[in-house]
């Protein structure tokens, strides 16, 4: 029963965070023709979104949210997964391993347990042994996929969920984006 209470309140703390209500629209009338950078999604199948794996330390190239736990610290890769480093000598911090955790952005640490969002899943991670984690449980379409990029007044391609689970944003040069928020 403990387990389930942290779960839901990790749940409404990921929750929390999301906007709701937020309009997607066309470009406003009138608007000259767009041309420059926005945003595109990055998709991802339902098949690779399930597969949370623990592979080879991977260098941080976008991080996120950090949690410490004992000796260990859980570096979030924005969309990616979290970085596993043991930082019992914190002058010399050494790369564990990678929890591939494809579109997490968020993670909280309770005993041996790792709370994350997976795309539009939440994911319970058993992390007794950090250099192998197992899923415990996971919770389908806990979580609304983006229709949007996480930035407001910018011009982004439409989601279009015949290509998959939106599990990231990327910046990119773009002509004629039909989207707008």
């Amino acid at each position: 029963m403990k387990k389930l209470s942290y779960i839901g309140l990790i749940g409404i703390g990921l929750l929390v965070g999301c906007q709701s209500g937020v309009d997607v629209n066309e470009p406003p009338a009138g608007a000259p023709t767009f041309s420059g950078e926005g945003y595109r999604p990055i998709y991802a199948s339902e098949n690779e979104v399930n597969q949370v794996t623990t592979e080879a330390p991977q260098p941080l190239k976008k991080p996120g949210k950090i949690y410490v736990r004992g000796n260990y610290l859980f570096i979030n890769e924005q969309g990616k997964g979290i970085h596993l480093i043991d930082n019992a000598d914190p002058r010399n911090p050494k790369k564990m391993s990678f929890i591939k955790i494809l579109g997490n952005v968020d993670m909280a640490v309770k005993g041996n347990f790792l709370y994350a969002d997976n795309g539009p899943d939440f994911v319970v991670l058993n992390i007794a042994d950090p250099t192998q984690v197992k899923v415990e449980k996971r919770i389908k379409n806990a979580f609304p996929s983006p229709a949007y990029p996480p930035y407001n007044q910018t011009y982004f391609e439409c989601v279009e969920a015949s290509k998959g689970v939106v599990v990231g944003w990327e910046k990119v040069k773009m002509n004629r984006p039909k989207c707008f928020r």
